[in-house]
C-alpha cells in the first residue's frame, strides 16, 4: 500500500501534516520500505493538472486535512481512498490510520480550486 500525505517540513515521521493539499511544501510517500519526502516542485512539474501529477505517484490512500473538488473526484474515480487527517504529525496520522481511526474525507468538505491550473 502506498500512502500520500501533504506535510509542511521534511522531518520524516515527525513532519507536521499540512493544512494544504496542492499547495503543501512537501509530500510524504509511505510504503512498507519507509518514508520518502518529495518537495512540491518535485511533484508538480507543470505537466498537467495537479491531480494528474499526484496520480503519477500512484497512491492507494491520501490522508489530508483539505482537498479541492477536482482532485477529490479525480482521485476517488481512480480508486484512491481519501482519509481526513486527524493529528499534527505524519507519525500520528499514520498510527491513527493503522488503527482504523481515520474517517473517509467527506465530499462536502472538498472545496473549489484556489489556484491556477
Amino acid at each position: 500500500m502506498r500512502i500520500l500525505v501533504p506535510v509542511d517540513e521534511d522531518k520524516g515521521l515527525d513532519s507536521p501534516v499540512s493544512e494544504e493539499f496542492g499547495e503543501a511544501p512537501y509530500f510524504a510517500i509511505v510504503e512498507a520500505g519507509g518514508v520518502k519526502i518529495l518537495s512540491n516542485s518535485q511533484v508538480f512539474t507543470g505537466r498537467g493538472h495537479r491531480w494528474e501529477e499526484i496520480l503519477r505517484l500512484e497512491p492507494n490512500v491520501v490522508i489530508t486535512k483539505e482537498i479541492g473538488k477536482p482532485a477529490y473526484y479525480a482521485l476517488r474515480s481512480r480508486g484512491v481512498k481519501i482519509l481526513l487527517a486527524e493529528g499534527s504529525t505524519l507519525r500520528e496520522v499514520l498510527e491513527r490510520a493503522k488503527k482504523g481511526e481515520l474517517k473517509e474525507f467527506p465530499p462536502e468538505m472538498a472545496h473549489e480550486p484556489r489556484h491556477r491550473h
